[in-house]
């Protein structure tokens, strides 16, 4: 099943953006974060260590991999307890700045179809650039409070400049905007998109309370990449 959406023009050229639901999960790299608040989304970085938003950080933790369908369970499936959090030392919840954090997990993650690593950015994206967003939400037959299936939609990365005219651009340092029309902001039930996907590399991660109109506000993860090592290199 797809959803096709006319997203305008940026750069002088047309895109399109598109959510799809797929029988393998598209983004084997998300993981979800649930707690008794409000679900939450991260990304498999290491086989012991999650990238997510530090505004992620709830109590009661617990890192799910693999498949997340209740009714189909395919051995794909694991639950892991962190054992340690680290948040930027310069996070800020309101407004929200450097939202992000490392999440250590308690054993490793075992590496399957449905559960795989994403490489990190290596270098600034380019504007007009077409990026995958991932995110959770609910398949149709599922009506409890966690979601269980990953979606996946495209759209272009914005020129710093226009992300900075934006309101949510300006607010926030550090920061990556994406633009897609404001009739996907549905697409991903109440789950953001949470995750920028830019060459098969992590470029963004979603920023608490980062949607509004027809852009969408990311952490540039590659202005990151040194306290990233530092803080998940081998002992």
């Amino acid at each position: 099943m797809k959803f096709f959406f006319y997203l305008g023009v940026l750069a002088g050229t047309h895109f399109f953006a598109y959510s799809y639901v797929q029988k393998e999960d598209p983004s084997p790299y998300v993981v979800y974060l649930k707690s008794h608040f409000n679900p939450c989304v991260g990304v498999l970085i290491k086989i012991n260590w999650v990238l997510a938003p530090a505004h992620c950080y709830l109590s009661n933790l617990k890192v799910m991999l693999g498949n997340f369908r209740n009714r189909i369970r395919d051995g794909t499936e694991q639950t892991i307890t962190p054992t340690q959090v680290i948040r930027y030392w310069n996070y800020s919840h309101s407004p929200p700045q450097d939202d992000i954090m490392l999440i250590k997990l308690a054993k490793p993650a075992v590496l399957n179809s449905k559960v795989q690593l994403i490489p990190l950015a290596t270098k600034d994206v380019q504007p007009g650039t077409v990026c995958l967003l991932s995110g959770l939400d609910w398949s149709q037959e599922n009506s409890g409070r966690h979601p269980d299936l990953r979606q996946n939609l495209e759209a272009p990365v914005m020129t710093d400049k226009d992300c900075q005219k934006t309101e949510q651009g300006k607010a926030h340092r550090n920061s990556l905007c994406v633009k897609f029309v404001k009739a996907l902001n549905r697409v991903f039930g109440e789950v953001a998109v949470a995750t920028v996907i830019c060459k098969n590399k992590l470029q963004g991660i979603e920023v608490g309370h980062f949607m509004g109109g027809d852009v969408g506000i990311y952490t540039n993860v590659y202005k990151y990449i040194s306290w990233i090592e530092n803080n998940t290199k081998d002992k």
